[in-house]
């Protein structure tokens, strides 16, 4: 009998262990994992309450283990203390994980958008993984498995410690006990500000992790004073009106019977997370003077935050939210250019169109020259360039006396992470070197942003010999890229300006140069291309974009009206952007965050979205009427312009 009480009296001292130590162990994960929101306290009396509450949550996680294993501590001791140590060892596991995931995609680990990455996506994203990049979460899960067993052997060690000292250990304890729970005491008085800071530091707080508290909570509980959601149905007539209409569209063939004047060559370079910044003399003087020269698009939207929705956007006058339909196989500016006897040619820098479901439009049956290379940088970028500068000054043919008028898409990849640049082209210092973590903390972000700099000063001397005045040129980027401004390193993550904007720079022989600060976005590029080739197509309306300039005057057609929409590539959700109102510009608000499915034929509108690509609640002054278009104005001129068009 005695040596069953001692056997009791270990286990409860054991467990009564494991709860300091593994709620120490939560704590240490929340605080010293590289985290971009964590902010230091105004005092120390703060900093002491802060970290008390994160121990009581951690304690208050970890009490149904505790639980069972008492329960179980008679008739099945073994048993209820391994599923009790498995369940406590869960709520530091959990935090860990949510840090790793938050730093990269900034959202819950527990969240739809990491359930996507660990489906759909495992394979796109698992090719372009870099060992920097998984190094540092393999290192801390690493240390966490080498804690994990080094706490389940002290724990033992210090209960038999207890068990001989059972006053001091009693005391000590419920010293412990009294202290964190003293100490949280001001964070649950004032429940407001603490589940507000819980919000803001969300890697740090165990219940955020794990949803007892949702970071999304304040967004629905603001919005039905703030923001009224809005939701209609698409017309499902609309909706097959224009599918057929995309089927079917094409040349004006009188019209093209007609056409006595050459076709120009055009020529579409595509830049791997091309920001607007980089459109300046000193970082890209080539770029520079043909943006000069030209149409440049300054607050240019692609159709997406990722690469995929992005090139089919360019090639199909399309909208992002089209993507998933039979259209992907059969993209509008393949079929039109050829329709006027155009040879088409691919060049690109990498080829893996498969992963990210490219491969619809971007194949060899959809383009007459289709020359692609594995994923490289500057050296894969220069026989790229070389490639399609042959194509398109025609030096592959024997006889080129007649030739037909060529079209090249030039997808280069040196701006792409982790920003690999020519020697030569080091001009910005200091710049990070190849061993730079991804993603970075901010002390390195300038560094980082040098080396990316340098990177476009290679690409800008690389596509000179593209940029021959003689054609038509469209230089842009499939989308942007993330500095930390939105919290995260890169693209595909959040519908922020930084991962969804790039520049577009238009020139065409004869064109007036003009600088846009208008809203455009990738939809527009194809349809501006068949105005300054002089194509005559059969049904402008086809396209969800607008002419951009024709070969004689700038399209002015009611630019600040637009409604268009911008897919998040890791979830459902868009970006509806449209006319600004004077609340939304001093708040910083981007556009209007919404689903949509053509599926189930709906759209609805969430919440409005930060230029960071965050959640915005409280917007001043929301219900007077100038604010109205923020909801269901602004979302029944984008129906209407999409699907109305009997």
């Amino acid at each position: 009998m005695s040596e069953l009480g001692d056997r009791e009296r270990l286990l409860r001292y054991r467990l009564a262990v494991l709860a300091i130590l593994i709620p120490l162990g939560t704590l240490a994960i929340g605080v010293l994992y590289p985290s971009l929101s964590s902010s230091p306290p105004r005092s120390m009396l703060a900093w002491i309450s802060i970290h008390s509450w994160i121990l009581l949550q951690s304690l208050i996680l970890i009490s149904p283990g505790l639980l069972v294993a008492w329960l179980l501590r008679r008739r099945l001791p073994r048993v209820g203390f391994g599923v009790g140590f498995g369940w406590m060892i869960l709520v530091p596991a959990g935090v860990l994980c949510d840090a790793i995931a938050f730093g990269w995609i900034s959202d819950r680990f527990l969240s739809a958008k990491i359930l996507r990455v660990a489906t759909d996506l495992r394979d796109s994203l698992l090719a372009h993984a870099q060992w920097k990049s998984i190094a540092s979460p393999m290192l801390w899960f690493l240390g966490f498995a080498v804690t994990v067993i080094a706490v389940f052997w002290i724990s033992s060690a210090i209960s038999r410690l207890c068990v001989r000292h059972q006053t001091v250990a009693k005391w000590s304890g419920g010293i412990v006990g009294v202290c964190v729970c003293l100490f949280s005491l001001p964070a649950i008085l004032d429940w407001q500000t603490t589940a507000s800071r819980m919000r803001a530091t969300s890697t740090r707080h165990p219940w955020v992790v794990f949803r007892i508290i949702d970071s999304s909570d304040a967004a629905a509980s603001s919005s039905k004073s703030r923001f009224a959601p809005v939701a209609f149905m698409i017309p499902q007539d609309g909706i097959q009106r224009r599918s057929v209409q995309q089927r079917v569209a094409g040349l004006n063939w009188d019209a093209l019977a007609t056409h006595d004047e050459p076709f120009p060559d055009v020529v579409v370079v595509v830049l791997e997370s091309f920001r607007h910044e980089m459109v300046d003399a000193e970082t890209m003087p080539n770029l520079t003077r043909l943006a000069s020269d030209g149409i440049h698009c300054r607050n240019h939207f692609s159709a997406a935050n990722a690469s995929n929705m992005g090139m089919f956007s360019l090639v199909n006058g399309l909208e992002a939210i089209w993507f998933d339909e039979p259209i992907r196989y059969s993209p509008l500016m393949n079929r039109l250019f050829h329709q006027a006897s155009y040879e088409l040619g691919l060049f690109a820098s990498h080829d893996d169109w498969r992963l990210f479901a490219m491969d619809g439009f971007l194949n060899e049956q959809q383009f007459d020259v289709f020359q692609c290379e594995p994923k490289g940088w500057s050296e894969v970028d220069r026989r790229t360039v070389s490639r399609a500068t042959a194509f398109l000054n025609r030096s592959d043919l024997a006889d080129a006396s007649s030739p037909p008028p060529r079209l090249a898409v030039v997808y280069l990849y040196t701006t792409h992470a982790d920003y690999r640049c020519d020697p030569a082209d080091e001009w910005f210092h200091p710049a990070a070197d190849d061993s730079f973590p991804i993603p970075y903390r901010p002390e390195l972000r300038n560094a980082v942003w040098n080396r990316y700099k340098n990177c476009a000063r290679t690409v800008d001397r690389l596509i000179r010999p593209l940029l021959d005045r003689n054609r038509v040129v469209i230089v842009t980027g499939d989308h942007g890229e993330a500095f930390l401004e939105d919290g995260t390193c890169g693209h595909g993550t959040k519908l922020s300006r930084y991962q969804t904007m790039t520049p577009a720079i238009i020139f065409a022989p004869g064109i007036t140069p003009k600088q846009i600060d208008q809203p455009t976005i990738h939809a527009d590029l194809l349809p501006t291309l068949i105005e300054l080739a002089g194509l005559p197509i059969s049904d402008p309306s086809v396209f969800d974009g607008s002419p951009i300039a024709s070969k004689s005057k700038l399209n002015n057609s009611r630019w600040k009206e637009r409604v268009f929409m911008v897919r998040d590539y890791l979830s459902d959700e868009a970006l509806l952007v449209g006319p600004p109102t004077a609340s939304m510009q001093s708040e910083s608000i981007l556009g209007i965050g919404c689903r949509v499915s053509l599926d189930e034929n709906w759209v609805r509108i969430t919440n409005a979205i930060s230029e960071s690509g965050d959640r915005v609640t409280d917007i001043s002054d929301f219900e007077d009427a100038s604010n109205k278009k923020i909801n269901s104005q602004i979302l029944q001129e984008w129906l209407k312009k999409r699907f109305d068009r009997g």
